[in-house]
């Protein structure tokens, strides 16, 4: 294994994508359905696999996709996912979550939460695909080991998800839920038509 391949591109990837859109999605999945796991592991998968494309195979991804046309995509899923948040917000009685646990089955075991695993990975594919990030692991990619590229990037993206998490879970215990929805939905509506104009 390199270890100076995947340190340096854990360094560059983890900078790059604090604060970013990436990281300001997990926080507002998080906000919404308030099941950290589930979107930790739904974002976690999504950002792994997008970085893998980099690092194998995003030059081939780019001749059949333009980059205009992921671009376009991302940018109407998120904007799609704001308005329908939108509607549940003004729905909502206002109640707060007052629980961090997750739903469980009758043998008492956890179950992940398939809507919120599956949003944050459709979400976060598509918002990453062509992404700076994924730009600078195909970047690395090129000139080094494919293998230690892809695992410094995959980590640095695991950690920054983590982080998006928790920033959320604690958003989620400051701030009523209909509020919450309401921030989270605004959210992702300005960040899609930033993403389509090409500002993020």
């Amino acid at each position: 294994m390199n270890w100076s391949a995947l340190l340096s591109t854990f360094g560059l990837v983890f900078i790059a994508e604090l604060g970013d859109k990436t990281q300001l999605a997990v926080m507002t999945q998080t906000c919404k359905f308030r099941r950290p796991w589930p979107v930790f592991f739904g974002g976690s998968l999504a950002l792994t696999a997008v970085t893998a494309l980099g690092a194998v195979g995003g030059r081939v991804l780019g001749e059949f996709i333009p980059a205009v046309v992921i671009r376009l995509v991302a940018a109407a899923a998120f904007v799609v996912m704001g308005v329908l948040i939108w509607r549940e917000a003004t729905k909502s009685q206002g109640e707060e979550c007052v629980t961090d646990v997750e739903c469980v089955d009758d043998a008492g075991r956890a179950k992940l939460n398939w809507q919120a695993f599956g949003t944050t990975f459709t979400l976060l594919f598509f918002a990453e695909l062509g992404d700076k990030t994924q730009l600078a692991v195909l970047g690395l990619a090129s000139k080094q080991a494919a293998l230690p590229v892809f695992a410094g990037g995959a980590l640095a993206l695991t950690v920054v998800t983590a982080l998006g998490v928790i920033g959320g879970q604690q958003l989620s215990r400051c701030i009523p839920e209909k509020l919450l929805l309401k921030i989270s939905a605004a959210a992702f509506v300005v960040m899609g038509v930033l993403m389509g104009f090409g500002v993020l």
